[in-house]
């Protein structure tokens, strides 16, 4: 390989027709050149230049030789040009909870892309608690979640307020209904999400009615749940952001419990990240819109 260099010196003897005007440019002494063209001319194996008192010519095999000299020279300018118009894309660590609708998540990686931002993401799919300890530890910089009185020193930014409802099949004797009560649902089969946030609150709500329910389904997944409600096998309770399909979300009296979503940062830094972070503005578009 020839080094970079050694062409620079070639041109410049090639085009200023003389040893000493060629040093002159590329800043070097005329022994230095000319140990460098003797060089160059012994990786190639030809003779690049005519020496005589009237100056310095191309030979045969150099006039063959600049040709590329110049097309090797040119595509190194412009390689150097591309990388200096790179620049190392700003990463975004996030967790998002994975009580967040992947329908949600999936518009906005689709929405992110289409920005060409240039920001990379490394998202993190988890439980409540789990981001949280993440974030402590510096491993994320920013949370999506549910935002808890005890978060304060991640600097809680909240996002949405959701009701937690009766997801009901389209054709149950309550579907119609603006309210549901606790009792008109004991005879019904739950779909249980083993994972909610709210599951302790939610099987205190019930007992505390009367209502001990029986379970169809006992799962992490809230497709699951929806499949399972949409069939007519049983029912289940959400936060209402699922509401998107023929189910039926129904409130249930008494029952007022909501969740805070919203973004908790790592520190100040982190805020002044998600202030800026094209991703997070795409986050905080979505819920106001809702």
């Amino acid at each position: 390989m020839i080094d970079q260099y050694l062409l620079r010196y070639f041109l410049a003897v090639a085009e200023t027709g003389s040893f000493s005007r060629a040093a002159k440019r590329v800043s070097v002494t005329q022994p230095t050149l000319s140990s460098g063209i003797a060089k160059l001319e012994r990786e190639l194996g030809a003779r690049l230049f005519d020496r005589d008192r009237q100056g310095v010519a191309l030979t045969p095999a150099g006039s063959r030789f600049l040709v590329r000299a110049r097309r090797i020279a040119a595509e190194y300018e412009h390689a150097l040009v591309e990388l200096s118009e790179v620049t190392d894309p700003t990463l975004l660590r996030i967790g998002v909870l994975n009580t967040i609708p992947a329908r949600f998540v999936e518009d906005w990686l689709t929405r992110h892309r289409a920005l060409g931002s240039g920001e990379a993401l490394e998202i993190l799919d988890g439980a409540e608690r789990d981001i949280t300890e993440r974030l402590e530890r510096g491993r994320i910089d920013i949370a999506l979640t549910v935002i808890r009185p005890h978060h304060t020193r991640f600097h809680p930014e909240v996002l949405a307020r959701e009701r937690y409802m009766m997801v009901l099949p389209p054709g149950h004797p309550l579907a119609g209904e603006t309210e549901v009560q606790a009792e008109q649902l004991a005879r019904d089969r739950m779909a249980l999400r083993r994972h909610c946030e709210a599951l302790p609150e939610i099987n205190r709500f019930f007992v505390e009615h009367g209502v001990r329910p029986r379970f169809v389904l006992k799962t992490t997944s809230d497709e699951r749940v929806l499949a399972v409600v949409r069939s007519g096998a049983g029912i289940g309770m959400m936060p209402e952001c699922f509401a998107s399909g023929p189910e039926r979300f129904v409130p249930v009296r008494d029952f007022e419990l909501a969740r805070e979503v919203g973004l908790l940062h790592a520190g100040e830094g982190a805020v002044v990240q998600g202030l800026s972070s094209p991703f997070v503005g795409l986050l905080r578009a979505h819920y106001r819109k809702g």
